[in-house]
C-alpha cells in the first residue's frame, strides 16, 4: 500500500511538469498532448480515491480504539468500500468487539487534582507556601508519569454522568446504569478542583489561564520563570490528557476525559468573569466562550465547587441562608457561562447525610444529583434522588504518606514523585 501510494504521488506531480516541457520543445503533438493529460487525470483520481479511502479507515480505526464500536460499523458499512476484504474483516471486528463487552461490577475509583504545578523551582522556593503545595499538588511531570501507569492497569476514564440516569417509573428518582466495557478493562473518574488559576499562584510556577492554542487546542498560558508568556501543552491537567488520548485513544470510554471543578470569586478557567462587567467582561468572554466550547466537544465536562470556597464549609457552620446564596450565585455567574451541570464537587471534600437540610437544598432544589467528597477509600452511595461518591487525592499528601496504597490501587510512588520536591 506503501509504495503504491509513493508512485500515485510521484505521477501526478511529474506528469504535469512532463507535459509542460514537452509543450515548450515542441517534442510532441496535440493528440499525445491529450494522451497524457487523460493519463494525468485518471492518476489524480486514483490519488483522489486513495486518500479518500485511506481517510476513512483512520476514522473508523480511532472510533474503534476508543470504543466507538457501533459508530465505527456505521462508517464502514456505509461507504462505498464496504465490499473491500480490508473493510468486512473491520466490521466484524466491530461487531465482535460490540458484543464481547462485559457488565463491570467491581470499584468505581475517583481520583482528583488540582492545578499542576509546572515550574517546581518556584512553587518549592521555601516561602510560606511551599508547604501547602508540597502536600495538596501534583506536578506536571507527576502526572505524565501517571497516565501510563493507570493505563497498563487497566484502567479507562468513564463519565460520571454515565453512573446514573432517571428511574423510567418514577422521574423524581434516580437508578445506577450498568457498566459494560471490554475484558479486563476498569472504568476511572478523574476531576481537577479549582480550574480557576488563582491570583495567588500567578507567581508560583503554575499555569495563569486556558487558552486555544495556533491548532485550536486547548492549552495552557503560562509564564516562565525569565517572566516571559508562552503558550505550553504541558502547563495543566488538560492539554497534557488531551495529548495522551490522543497518543492513546483505549485509554478514554468514548471520548470521556474529566471534570473541571469551579469556584465562581475569582471567574473561572483564568478569566476574571465575576470582577468585571459591561464590555469588560463581554472582552472576557469573547476570549473564554471558545475555551468553553472547545472543553465541552473535547470530553470535558463542568462541576459546581462552591462560589466562595469559604471555611464555613470546612467547620460546619454554614447557614441554609449562606449556601442558598453561594449556590445561587454560582449559577447565575459560572453556570451561565459553562452550562449547568448536575453535579456538586463539595469545598474542602466536606460530606453531608443524605437528610441534612443543607445536602437536601443542593438536591432537590439546585439538582445536584451527583455529590462528590474526599475520602481515602472508594466508595460510591445511590439513594434514591442522587448519589455520593468518594474521591481521593493524588498529590504529594498521598505520595509521601500513603505509598503502599496507592501502589495497590494505582501506580508505584517511586516511579512517579517529582525529585524536586522538598525532602520531608
Amino acid at each position: 500500500m506503501a509504495e503504491k501510494s509513493k508512485k500515485i504521488m510521484f505521477v501526478a506531480v511529474f506528469v504535469p511538469v512532463l507535459v509542460l516541457v514537452c509543450l515548450l520543445l515542441g517534442f510532441v503533438d496535440a493528440q499525445k498532448i491529450t494522451d497524457i493529460k487523460a493519463i494525468e487525470a485518471k492518476e489524480k483520481a486514483a490519488v483522489k480515491e486513495w486518500l479518500a479511502y485511506n481517510n476513512m479507515i483512520k476514522q473508523a480505526d480511532t472510533l474503534y480504539q476508543g470504543y466507538f464500536y457501533e459508530e465505527a460499523e456505521k462508517l464502514l458499512q456505509n461507504g462505498k468500500y464496504k465490499e473491500r476484504d480490508e473493510v468486512k474483516q473491520k466490521i466484524e471486528n466491530c461487531k465482535l468487539a460490540q458484543a464481547n463487552l462485559v457488565e463491570y461490577n467491581g470499584t468505581v475509583e475517583h481520583v482528583f487534582f488540582h492545578s499542576l504545578i509546572f515550574y517546581p523551582e518556584l512553587a518549592f522556593d521555601g516561602d510560606h507556601m511551599a508547604e501547602g503545595y508540597d502536600l495538596w499538588m501534583t506536578t506536571a511531570d507527576e502526572f505524565k508519569k501517571m497516565l501510563p501507569q493507570l493505563r497498563d492497569r487497566g484502567y479507562v476514564l468513564y463519565n460520571i454522568e454515565d453512573l446514573i440516569e432517571q428511574d423510567p417509573n418514577d422521574p423524581n428518582k434516580i437508578v445506577r446504569k450498568a457498566i459494560y466495557l471490554p475484558e479486563g478493562k476498569k472504568p476511572l473518574i478523574l476531576s481537577v478542583d479549582d480550574v480557576n488559576y488563582y491570583d495567588y499562584m500567578q507567581k508560583d510556577g503554575f499555569a495563569k489561564r486556558l487558552v486555544l492554542d495556533e491548532d485550536g487546542e486547548v492549552a495552557t498560558l503560562v509564564k516562565n520563570p525569565e517572566g516571559i508568556e508562552e503558550i505550553n501543552r504541558n502547563g495543566d491537567v488538560v492539554p497534557i490528557l488531551d495529548d495522551f488520548v490522543k497518543e492513546y485513544p483505549d485509554f478514554s470510554f468514548r471520548g470521556a476525559k474529566g471534570i473541571l471543578a469551579l469556584t465562581g470569586y475569582a471567574g473561572a478557567l483564568g478569566y476574571r468573569i465575576t470582577d468585571v462587567s459591561g464590555d469588560d467582561y463581554k472582552a472576557l468572554r469573547t476570549k473564554m466562550d471558545p475555551v468553553v466550547a472547545k472543553l465541552k466537544q473535547t470530553g470535558w465536562i463542568f462541576a459546581c465547587h462552591s462560589y466562595t470556597h469559604n471555611s464555613y464549609f470546612k467547620n460546619y457552620t454554614i447557614t441554609m441562608q449562606q449556601m442558598q446564596d453561594d449556590a445561587t450565585r454560582w449559577r447565575d455567574t459560572i453556570g451561565a457561562v459553562v452550562g449547568q451541570t448536575n453535579i456538586y464537587i463539595s469545598p474542602f471534600g466536606v460530606s453531608y447525610k443524605n437528610n441534612d437540610p443543607l445536602y437536601r437544598y443542593l438536591v432537590k432544589q439546585k439538582k445536584f444529583n451527583i455529590f462528590c467528597s474526599v475520602a481515602a477509600k472508594a466508595s460510591l452511595i445511590k439513594n434514591d434522588d442522587n448519589i455520593i461518591m468518594s474521591r481521593i487525592n493524588l498529590d504529594g499528601f498521598s505520595m509521601k504518606n500513603h505509598k503502599e496504597m496507592l501502589k495497590q490501587r494505582f501506580f508505584n510512588v517511586d516511579d512517579v514523585i517529582d525529585v524536586r520536591r522538598p525532602k520531608t
